[in-house]
């Protein structure tokens, strides 16, 4: 029973978007096992092709085609899966990805709780990202990007669909080793599930990072604008030798004016490895999730 309940809370959170007042949830999922195996603090950082998902604006700083593929054996029996592409070009980068969290089958019941056909549910957002680097003065550049997000939403045979749009920045210090971030995301119109409208899960974040030598550490500070939670973020990657990664976040509690919380969110430690081998890269994180379980994703990607 206690598991039942808690699938029928997950579709309400992630699917139906009754979450404070917005859906689509899956949209705050993290995605990449090294982004979240530092704590999901990768605003200023964003070097890889995930950034499409956390700082479209880090895009620019991709110099070579590069594609990754990530699985996460979800929370309540489902996946979370993501493919991702970016390949520079002379007037800027270009990338697209999707995401696809699905449900496994689920037992339906009639008014009398006689068992009916069994029916899924399952999320996919397809995203087309632009990034350009843009110099200031003395040398300095400064990453912008966007990206154009189609969300569809599905339980049993219904089904709801809309757009949203993400902007990004991210700036170099010159001849210094930090980088400032800014992503705002999930900027669109309500969705309508059936009869039920409601907003997607808009937020805008504010990042630092830092680099030098094998040491990165990066901050971010998210503030989700419709739930007026405030989240704070901080992570790093240690590389001992060039090949390993070794990685470890931290999420603090939400701050917020609101007592209910959302599938996407979680607080505390978390930690992944990454290794390097004939030009591609395998990475994993966990990150656990109190008594929904733990989660945990495993990313494989490659340049060329």
């Amino acid at each position: 029973m206690k598991k039942i309940l808690i699938s029928i809370s997950f579709l309400l959170t992630t699917t139906l978007g009754f979450s404070a007042g917005t859906g689509a949830d899956f949209l705050k999922i993290g995605i990449g096992a090294r982004p979240v195996g530092i704590g999901s603090a990768f605003t200023a950082i964003a070097n890889d092709v995930t950034a499409i998902n956390w700082n479209p604006g880090g895009l620019s700083q991709l110099t070579q085609r590069q594609m990754s593929a990530m699985h996460s054996q979800w929370i309540v029996d489902s996946n979370l899966d993501f493919i991702g592409f970016a390949s520079p070009f002379k007037s800027g980068v270009f990338g697209g990805s999707i995401i696809v969290l699905s449900q496994g089958e689920i037992e339906g019941r009639d008014a009398n709780r006689q068992p009916t056909a069994s029916f899924g549910a399952s999320d996919m957002a397809v995203t087309f990202s632009f990034s350009k680097n843009v110099l200031l003065s003395n040398k300095r550049t400064l990453g912008l990007g966007a990206n154009l997000k189609i969300i569809q939403q599905k339980i049993e045979s219904e089904q709801a669909t809309g757009a949203a749009l993400d902007l990004g920045a991210l700036y170099h210090f010159n001849g210094m080793p930090f980088t400032a971030g800014l992503s705002i995301q999930n900027l669109g119109p309500q969705m309508k599930f059936i009869s039920e409208p409601y907003n997607l899960p808009l937020s805008v974040t504010a990042g630092f990072g830092y680099n030098i030598g094998g040491v990165t550490i990066g901050l971010d500070v998210k503030q989700q604008v419709y739930e007026e939670r405030t989240i704070v973020s901080l992570g790093t990657e240690l590389l001992p030798i060039n090949s390993l990664a070794l990685r470890a976040g931290f999420l603090a509690p939400a701050t917020n004016n609101q007592s209910n919380n959302t599938f996407g969110d979680y607080s505390g430690f978390g930690g992944g490895i990454g290794l390097k081998l004939f030009g591609t890269q395998t990475d994993y994180s966990f990150v656990p999730y109190g008594v929904l379980g733990n989660t945990q994703r495993i990313s494989f990607s490659a340049k060329f």
